[in-house]
């Protein structure tokens, strides 16, 4: 009896939360605003998954799950503005592809390859995807022919979910952190104003106006997880900044969240969630995730990203929550796992395979060069 012909397996590959900003050197000086120094591990990578046992056709999708290039972290003429315009998007998007040449060749030799494709989910670093000419500019830098629309490059920013098929949906997280939400139905601001301005949420002018403005002073801050224990201890190790810190954060928590301005909406709804949230120590969306397993039957795994902390965890009845964590440095502060590396270069691996599902947290292991960018 002849061997049943094997059954062709379909992969996807999931990162998020990488932070791409504009390089490590602009204008010819160093950029204390980049976050990412793994683009000849990351260009590795996206290349292993193209070649050997997944090249000569094999389907694999490279799944970016939002925040991977980082908009808010990309001054403008020395600002960092929270009324952002379309050609301010257009020209952070320039600096970005600029900054990372390696990844972007990376990414286009990657969808040139028979059967490859990328998928871009947006996330609350990346809103400037809402403007319709910046997923242009995009697509043609990755499409390997330079084309838009493309078949082989798709950037989404009509939903904060994806269903890759057979009990696995993806989404990047941010929106059950009220501060971090984003608007879907009115991404854009229009009233009263000469030219569209992305609609914020209060998470990024945090970032914008209060994290890139203290970086300078103690350049950890934007790596610590989670802020309030910071704080915490800062009230007693480093009072005179802790309280600048706080300060800032009441001011512009007041100034956006009561103040009403044509460049940015709040609600009392939102708000009083954002308080009560900031009563929480913790967000690593666990409680959430298991949330969406239990109401939908269907639904096997759920991945998110958003929160930095890399989890895969997986419950008695089967179901599972993974988290693809970032590949940038991270303080862990979070005594539940204390001790535990601060970063690690994590994706999510699923292979489908018929009607069988593989899904893992796995991280990138490669050598490419004798020395490189030291990373605290």
């Amino acid at each position: 009896m002849a061997n049943a012909p094997s059954i062709p397996s379909r992969y996807v590959i999931i990162i998020s939360d990488c932070h791409l900003s504009a390089g490590r050197f602009v204008d010819g000086h160093l950029n204390p605003h980049e976050d990412f120094h793994f683009d000849d591990d990351m260009s590795d990578m996206i290349d292993y998954f193209s070649s050997g046992n997944y090249g000569d056709g094999v389907e694999v999708e490279l799944f970016i799950n939002g925040d991977f290039l980082d908009y808010l972290n990309v001054p403008v003429q020395g600002e960092f503005e929270d009324a952002i315009t379309e050609d301010m998007s257009l020209s952070k998007t320039e600096l970005i592809l600029a900054g990372h040449p390696k990844v972007c060749e990376a990414f286009k030799r990657f969808a040139s390859k028979p059967g490859k494709k990328i998928t871009y989910l947006i996330g609350n670093h990346d809103a400037d995807l809402f403007f319709e000419s910046v997923r242009e500019r995009i697509t043609r830098a990755w499409d390997p022919d330079g084309a838009f629309p493309s078949q082989k490059v798709k950037l989404i920013a009509d939903t904060d979910r994806v269903n890759l098929g057979q009990g696995v949906e993806v989404r990047h997280g941010n929106q059950f952190e009220a501060g971090a939400v984003l608007n879907f139905e009115k991404p854009l601001l229009t009233d009263f104003l000469d030219k569209p301005v992305l609609n914020i949420p209060w998470g990024s002018v945090y970032v914008l106006k209060i994290i890139n403005r203290l970086r300078w002073e103690r350049d950890y801050i934007h790596n610590v997880r989670p802020i309030k224990v910071l704080v915490i201890f800062g009230m007693i190790l480093d009072p005179w900044f802790t309280l600048k810190f706080a300060f800032l954060s009441v001011f512009y928590f007041l100034k956006t969240r009561f103040i009403w301005s044509p460049k940015r909406r709040s609600s009392l709804k939102v708000t009083a969630e954002i308080l009560k949230q900031e009563t929480h120590f913790f967000l690593d969306l666990e409680r959430e995730a298991r949330g969406l397993l239990d109401q939908n039957p269907e639904m096997k795994t759920i991945i998110f990203g958003h929160t930095h902390r890399p989890m895969n965890k997986v419950y008695p009845d089967g179901k599972q929550y993974i988290n693809t964590g970032t590949w940038t440095r991270m303080i862990n502060m979070d005594w539940r796992s204390f001790g535990s590396p601060a970063h690690r270069r994590t994706f999510a691996y699923i292979q489908f395979q018929g009607d069988q599902t593989r899904c893992e947290l796995r991280h990138w292991v490669g050598e490419h060069a004798p020395h490189a960018v030291f990373d605290g």
